[in-house]
């Protein structure tokens, strides 16, 4: 665990649909100086496609550049890597962020905690049904399914009509704060599922 307002090097996997907005937060907050001396990292591996104008943070001259190039060309107080992350890769950071679409990513940062004492918070969202999970989680596995295929923020019978729900939004949003609450006050979330 940190200590209060200490710098925490935060690894952030993922800038699709929640991980994207957690960028705009995290850089405004900075901006504000409401967190200091912390540095984060922010890797995705994926482009930006067509599709994803309708849900992520991104504008349509973003189509077909990377993810991080993207947000790297309007967020200036976090840095960006296009990478897929590996237990190496989390196990250099003080603080694993998951913004991710995948259970590997999941498992490997359950790994990491449980192999090298590195804390992680989780966050989900489905449509309209998302959640915050962490390290201190009870039974954290058991929230994971056993599927690794990659998974969309959004319903996919949703996508096909063109509708969103804006729950990756909120747990962006959410997510934001329970780093403050964090760094401020060395305190992780349990668990949280909120479906509206």
């Amino acid at each position: 665990m940190s200590k209060i307002n200490q710098k925490i090097n935060c690894c952030v996997v993922g800038c699709g649909g929640i991980g994207s907005f957690f960028a705009h937060h995290i850089d405004r907050l900075i901006e504000l100086k409401q967190i200091k001396a912390c540095s984060f990292t922010f890797f995705d591996d994926d482009i930006v496609e067509k599709k994803n104008m309708l849900y992520q943070n991104f504008e349509t001259s973003d189509i077909d550049s990377n993810k991080t190039s993207a947000l790297e060309n309007r967020y200036f107080n976090v840095t960006f890597e296009t990478k897929r992350v590996d237990l190496n890769d989390v196990s250099k950071f003080d603080l694993v962020i998951l913004c991710a679409d995948n259970n590997t990513i999941r498992k490997i940062a359950w790994i990491n905690w449980t192999t090298n004492n590195i804390p992680f918070i989780d966050s989900r969202a489905n449509g309209k049904c998302f959640g915050l999970y962490s390290n201190i989680t009870e039974n954290y596995l058991d929230t994971i399914s056993k599927d690794d295929k990659p998974t969309s923020c959004q319903n996919p019978f949703q996508i096909a009509k063109l509708e969103i729900e804006y729950g990756n939004v909120i747990v962006a949003a959410m997510l934001a704060q329970v780093f403050l609450n964090y760094y401020r006050k060395n305190e992780l979330i349990n668990s949280m599922l909120i479906n509206l």
